[in-house]
């Protein structure tokens, strides 16, 4: 990488650089489909792990518009992470009565170093919005909305089905962990939210004849297989190198995040006991990220921009001390440069 000497020789980002990486299996499914190999034959990676909603917008605001799919990307996920952050805003200030605790929240978030994801051709910002819209309309005991949000989610990215878990376990406690005092048409909202995702996998049974299409095709050739939670941690303490292999990963750096974002587990855990719902989450998000990094740090940054509960525990703790506020806009804004740099430059890290 070659830095110019003044800032008018800079490289400036076009459209075009918003649009790399995962971006064009979106635009792909969105003009054609999904690839249609059968899972027991021989094929390059498939794009089958790719959740279908957010290419089914694209290919819905083309149909009805003829705008281009990268112009209709770069608008929709912009768009969705503009609603998000005023979502996580109303959810921050009920959860904890304080408009500064949100703010600050809103702020992190803005700087956290993945944060460009959210501008991006990815699902990021509309699964942003829609799990925030969850536990917005959990708050406000609109448990149909919830259900509705959670089952978009589940065919948004893999942890959306979690949702769907979440919003059941805030009725079961509304009524005590007695099932049977559930209303019949909570029940019937918790089959019909399960019905999109079903159905998705369903059509990649009869495209693929493998029920669990998206999932084994992640092992088979995306190098994406479940592992231990503390896998990656092993490993890092095996190989120590700055760099993962092939440049999928700045090793050390992930590694302090991760770090960092147990902690807010642990104090989400205890500054937020009156949303145990945000702390499940949270929880669960984490580990699934965790789960899946099965030899390094490989996207872990970018799975957790979208953990809302955790950047509110920030928010929580950098009101409450100055310091502590400080080093996290100090360090998120040195790593978002970075990252910036790394991804205008086509630097795998960033991913």
């Amino acid at each position: 990488m070659v830095l110019p000497i003044f800032i008018k020789d800079s490289y400036k980002p076009v459209l075009n650089d918003y649009i790399k990486f995962d971006s064009p299996f979106y635009f792909r499914i969105a003009e054609r489909g999904y690839d249609q190999y059968r899972m027991d034959e021989e094929h390059p990676p498939a794009d089958w792990p790719f959740f279908p909603l957010y290419p089914l917008l694209m290919r819905g605001i083309h149909t009805v518009f003829n705008l281009n799919l990268p112009l209709i990307g770069f608008l929709l996920s912009n768009i969705f992470f503009l609603g998000a952050l005023y979502v996580i805003f109303l959810i921050t200030e009920e959860a904890t009565g304080e408009k500064k605790v949100a703010e600050k929240t809103i702020m992190y978030l803005l700087l956290f170093p993945t944060s460009i994801f959210f501008s991006m051709v990815y699902t990021e910002s509309l699964f942003l919005f829609l799990s925030s819209l969850v536990f917005l309309f959990l708050f406000r005991k609109k448990y149909h909305w919830s259900f509705l949000c959670a089952a978009l989610c589940a065919i948004t990215r893999v942890p959306g089905i979690v949702l769907i878990g979440i919003v059941f376990f805030v009725l079961l406690k509304e009524s005590n962990f007695r099932p049977i005092k559930i209303s019949f048409r909570y029940w019937a909202s918790a089959f019909f939210s399960l019905l999109p995702f079903l159905s998705f996998l369903f059509f990649m049974y009869r495209l693929t004849g493998d029920f669990l299409a998206p999932f084994h095709e992640n092992a088979l050739n995306w190098q994406r297989t479940l592992s231990y939670p503390w896998q990656a941690y092993l490993n890092f303490f095996k190989t120590q190198h700055f760099i993962a292999l092939g440049g999928w990963d700045l090793t050390p750096v992930s590694f302090f995040f991760a770090n960092f974002f147990l902690f807010m587990v642990v104090h989400c855990f205890f500054s937020l006991k009156k949303r145990r719902e945000l702390i499940l989450y949270g929880i669960l998000l984490t580990l699934i990220s965790l789960c899946s990094m099965n030899t390094n740090f490989t996207s872990f940054l970018r799975y957790q921009s979208v953990v809302f509960p955790l950047f509110l525990g920030m928010g929580n703790l950098g009101t409450k001390y100055s310091w502590v506020d400080y080093l996290i806009i100090l360090f998120f804004s040195i790593f978002q440069v970075i990252y910036s740099i790394g991804f205008i430059n086509n630097y795998f890290f960033v991913v």
